[in-house]
């Protein structure tokens, strides 16, 4: 198995990494201003939208869209790549925040 081949078909667990890493470090600045609780989710959250922007944005790139950019939303049109670059982040980081709101104080 070369590299090109991980790199291409497994991107989506380099991102859900990338969004525990990022939602770690909102959260982190956000306990400063919020209980801990609260600052988990809220960067639990950031990392959700950051990365649906992120694949809306390349989903608009690729297909040469026009502004106002709305069609952008329709994510049933995203490639396979787009959805699978989001999907499966978003599930995992939804998941960790039900986890951490559902955690009894």
């Amino acid at each position: 198995m070369d590299w090109t081949y991980i790199q291409a078909n497994f991107d989506w667990a380099g991102h859900i990494v990338e969004a525990i890493v990022m939602a770690g470090i909102v959260a982190a600045l956000f306990c400063v201003l919020f209980e801990r609780r609260v600052a988990i989710l809220m960067g639990l959250t950031f990392a959700i939208g950051h990365f649906h922007g992120r694949e809306k944005r390349d989903f608009e790139v690729s297909v040469k869209m026009k502004p106002p950019h709305l069609e952008g939303y329709e994510m049933w049109k995203w490639s396979f790549d787009q959805m699978t670059d989001f999907w499966p982040t978003a599930l995992v980081i939804l998941a960790i925040a039900v986890f951490v709101y559902r955690r009894r104080r």
